[in-house]
């Protein structure tokens, strides 16, 4: 990407949106829409979500005169040049680097920036973004806090990194506290609060706060918040989908608010988190209408195995990897993958956290002790009444307050190769399922009516 200087204060006034072009056919060469085109030729390796979410920003393009639309190279130019022009990385071999952004946070902050509705307002009021660990989610989410924060000329703009645990909102707004202090604009015109832990960061040229909130902080002298911007971070980590609405609820008044959600992938498909995995795959590929959601999710194709699969030569890793990991020889090198991938064969509980965070697969348990490619070709249907007579080993896990009663029966295999045959039942209190199941996020009463 270009160095050259294009001014972008924190204090500037977004340019004059001129008459877009919407020819058909004609499209801008700027970042974002050069990376969706590399995207959908397949000179730029990614997985099928990103795919369709590039397909979906090419079609918008084209389908602009029909929708009302307004795509402005301007303000993807002036988003983009803030985090370079104004923000600095931090952090070892970072420290005090200009943030330029890679080809893939290019198309983020260029989408979420450049896209506008009919009305001229912002057209993506959420965004998820799902990929691996150590991609650098966390200072880009930083960074557009910040830049919402000071350039948008929100009047008493409150920007928020929310997370389940203070700790956790804590590690996105340290981000964006050192951003602030190695930043010559930004330093001279925001004020900091606190000791050696900040805990607000204030523009009082506008009336507007940047400061870190948690589900342990909601009802402890918190009144509702107005947020302009609402960082999310670690969305897998969230039970419920409460600190998310929590925070919509309070953008009613904002004509320019967003939502910006970041996470590695889970282990629970009954989660928030996978709700909204789900919702953006199908906003992405077109099976479900939302001119207001944006996501960008990486993921394998379907029979990729990213711990398994050969290397295409000694210094091509297999694609999968590349799919996942859009930072991959940037923010963290090809060898600590490598070590990564190279621990977790033969360990379960190591391959399904590697799965996890490093590859952007769904795993079917945080820890388990069988790995879910062994567990599955043991699935059988089996007919109790062919064991009538057979020697049987019953074990019983009883239930506290919270967890389901348990039955097994093991018999010796009717298979006679050694092995053994299971049922399992459980159980769970009628008068209480329906309370359980908005809790456990599991469809007890459907599994129930069915039998």
């Amino acid at each position: 990407m270009s160095k050259t200087k294009t001014k972008a204060t924190p204090t500037a006034k977004a340019p004059a949106t001129s008459t877009p072009d919407r020819t058909p056919g004609k499209r801008p060469r700027d970042p974002a829409t050069r990376y969706a085109e590399g995207v959908v030729a397949g000179a730029i390796v990614t997985g099928p979500y990103v795919r369709a979410a590039c397909a979906r920003h090419l079609r918008d393009l084209d389908e602009r005169p029909v929708t009302g639309l307004t795509w402005s190279e301007k303000k993807v130019a002036r988003a983009i040049g803030y985090f370079r022009d104004v923000l600095c990385l931090s952090g070892g071999q970072f420290e005090g680097h200009p943030f330029v952004l890679e080809p893939w946070e290019c198309f983020i902050v260029g989408s979420l920036f450049g896209w506008l509705a009919p009305d001229g307002y912002r057209r993506f009021r959420m965004a998820f973004i799902e990929t691996a660990k150590g991609s650098g989610k966390s200072p880009i989410a930083a960074g557009i806090g910040l830049y919402m924060q000071t350039a948008d000329q929100e009047p008493r703009a409150e920007i928020y990194a929310a997370a389940v645990k203070r700790d956790q909102a804590i590690v996105l707004f340290r981000d964006a506290v050192a951003m602030v202090e190695q930043s010559p604009e930004l330093s001279g015109s925001l004020h900091l609060s606190g000791g050696v832990t900040k805990h607000n960061i204030a523009f009082p040229r506008t009336g507007s706060f940047f400061r870190p909130i948690s589900s342990e902080d909601r009802g402890i002298g918190q009144s509702g918040p107005r947020p302009h911007c609402a960082l999310l971070d670690e969305i897998h980590e969230h039970p419920t989908n409460a600190m998310v609405e929590f925070m919509r609820a309070g953008t009613k008044g904002r004509r320019q608010a967003i939502i910006f959600m970041i996470t590695n992938s889970g282990h629970d498909r009954h989660s928030v988190c996978w709700d909204y995995h789900d919702y953006g795959v199908k906003v992405s590929s077109g099976d479900r209408r939302d001119e207001s959601f944006f996501a960008y999710i990486c993921a394998c194709d379907d029979g990729e195995d990213p711990i398994n699969d050969p290397w295409l030569s000694d210094d091509q890793p297999p694609l999968s990897w590349l799919k996942t990991n859009p930072s991959l020889g940037v923010t963290f090198s090809l060898k600590y993958l490598r070590e990564q991938v190279h621990h977790a064969r033969g360990m379960p509980s190591k391959e399904s956290l590697v799965r996890r965070l490093n590859f952007c697969q769904w795993v079917e348990a945080a820890n388990p002790w069988i790995s879910l490619d062994r567990w599955k070709p043991c699935l059988h249907a089996l007919d109790l009444a062919d064991y009538a007579g057979r020697r049987c080993v019953l074990a019983l896990d009883l239930s506290g307050k919270n967890d389901l009663t348990a039955m097994c029966a093991a018999f010796d295999s009717l298979d006679m190769e050694g092995g053994l045959d299971v049922f399992v039942w459980y159980w769970t209190p009628d008068d209480t399922l329906r309370e359980r199941e908005d809790r456990d996020r599991a469809p007890y009463v459907q599994w129930r009516d069915a039998g």
